[in-house]
């Protein structure tokens, strides 16, 4: 959004000055994203309601709608804001598969996007932004980090080894964490993880 030229001089953009009424649609927003993801993940797209979310993030229906328009907009502008970043972390191609092992093993791990696209699943419309956004989210940025050959192909076997691998031993309670992830079984993911990524 262009900022107008001020007649007293400098503007907030001059000065990185934010005006308050900015700084509290921002955090409205982010209060909005915070609780559709948490009701998209705890029920599912067709339970979750705009007017629960609402009363979850502190606003009214109304003003849910205001910002993101549809419960579909809503939901994709909560999973595309819930999708991992790995910001800061080591890219190396050559021992990324006990990287990004150590990341799942974390007990703190935030699952929001892979819940929010599983409990959704059975829903058309739902599932249809879930893979539009994991197509333009996850595996294009991954596919081009991988690099040839067959990139596409392996982004998606690595997405669906990690994703079954998170939902299995955080999601499925058949076990506690800490039984389901052994040794074994991390070495076992880090080595498929990194068989993907050296294209074996």
């Amino acid at each position: 959004m262009l900022v107008p030229l001020s007649i007293f001089g400098e503007t907030p953009a001059m000065t990185g000055e934010i005006p308050e009424r900015k700084r509290d649609a921002a955090r409205t927003r982010g209060r909005i994203l915070a609780a559709a993801q948490k009701a998209f993940a705890e029920h599912g797209y067709a339970q979750a309601g705009i007017r629960e979310i609402g009363a979850l993030a502190g606003v009214n229906s109304a003003m849910v709608l205001r910002y993101f328009g549809s419960k579909a907009a809503l939901f994709e502008a909560a999973l595309v804001d819930a999708i991992p970043q790995y910001d800061g972390m080591d890219l190396r191609h050559e021992t990324f598969g006990a990287r990004l092992t150590e990341q799942f093993l974390d007990v703190v791990l935030d699952l929001r996007a892979q819940a929010m696209i599983a409990l959704s699943a059975s829903d058309p419309e739902a599932s249809a932004i879930s893979a539009r956004v994991m197509k333009e989210k996850a595996i294009a940025p991954l596919a081009e980090w991988l690099g040839p050959p067959n990139a596409r192909a392996r982004a998606v076997r690595m997405l669906m080894l990690s994703t079954s691998f998170m939902l299995y031993t955080r999601q499925i309670p058949l076990m506690s964490t800490r039984e389901a992830i052994d040794s074994d079984t991390a070495e076992w993911l880090s080595a498929a993880l990194q068989d993907i990524i050296d294209g074996r």
